[in-house]
């Protein structure tokens, strides 16, 4: 029964969300519907950016859709050693219509966390191998670049660049000390406060371009999100973002965006970083497409 569900649930593990009851069936376009309260609700939430096509799309609901989705769901292959036609038609798809024409590589995983940590595990391997080709005999370029108010993940080295107002999500976990700079975040009405905005961004500039200089070997890639969603909804200009791009360009370094809760259209673009006219070398995605991954550029061939 819905009056029993968080009861249930609370039985084996924490329940404290929302009192209500999620009808996946009743629930449709932008309304959810609360089979506890018997009403529905206009959706503003999407489960944080992860419901992109409303509730119950026709088009999602139609019976040889749902009959493959099923054939699909049932199938676990090792996708790493095993290939099928349903693969090879996502992956061109991807391809085809949500992937920068300037990227050339696909990653897929389980997770929008794991999607960041595999961008920064690519840029550990190529900034390692970099340096070994300059002569180093022991690894060096284990450090990511990162900012205040950023939210990356909860796992893993995303513990490392997670920095959002609830301690409670990275607290007592051990973490990496990468550097953590600043966000220069737009202060609106930003026409009364766009001097204090540019000072701010020429500061945190200052200290990468200091980080950078005093050992550029150090750092593998600076991580940023185009728009940081938990951590305030905190926007950048153009200008701030196309300089972190300089910096990377110019030093070895990989530029990642995580775009895990900005991308696919919910900027008005495919993706949030196409309103700042730059090429990131590698973007992490989730949510919205359903499943987890990255995106990577041809400087990933340099190695």
């Amino acid at each position: 029964m819905p009056k029993d569900v968080h009861k249930v649930i609370g039985e084996h593990m924490l329940a404290d969300g929302f009192d209500m009851v999620y009808d996946i069936r009743k629930s449709h376009g932008s309304y959810l519907y609360d089979v506890k309260q018997e009403r529905e609700y206009l959706d503003f939430f999407s489960f944080f950016a992860s419901q992109p096509l409303g509730h119950n799309h026709p088009r999602m609901t139609e019976p040889g859709f749902l009959e493959h989705i099923a054939r699909v769901a049932i199938s676990n292959p090792s996708n790493s050693d095993i290939y099928t036609s349903e693969m090879a038609a996502f992956t061109h798809a991807v391809a085809s219509i949500t992937m920068p024409s300037y990227m050339k590589y696909q990653f897929f995983v389980s997770g929008g966390a794991l999607a960041v940590e595999n961008a920064m595990k690519t840029a550990f391997d190529w900034k390692v191998r970099k340096n070994f080709k300059k002569g180093y005999k022991e690894e060096k370029g284990l450090k990511i670049i990162h900012f205040e108010q950023a939210f990356h993940g909860r796992t893993g080295y995303t513990l490392s660049v997670t920095n959002t107002f609830d301690p409670r999500k990275t607290k007592y976990f051990p973490k990496f000390d990468w550097p953590r700079i600043p966000n220069p975040k737009l202060i609106f009405p930003l026409e009364e406060h766009l001097d204090e905005v540019k000072k701010n961004e020429e500061k945190a500039l200052s200290m990468i371009r200091d980080l950078v200089r005093n050992d550029a070997d150090d750092y593998a890639a600076i991580l940023i999100e185009p728009v940081q969603g938990e951590g305030g909804d905190n926007h950048f200009r153009p200008e701030f973002m196309q300089a972190l791009q300089g910096i990377c360009r110019e030093n070895d370094i990989l530029f990642i965006l995580d775009e895990v809760q900005s991308g696919l259209g919910i900027t008005g673009k495919m993706w949030a970083h196409e309103h700042y006219d730059i090429q990131p070398d590698i973007i992490s995605f989730g949510k919205k497409m359903q499943v987890c991954g990255i995106f990577a550029g041809p400087r990933i061939d340099e190695v």
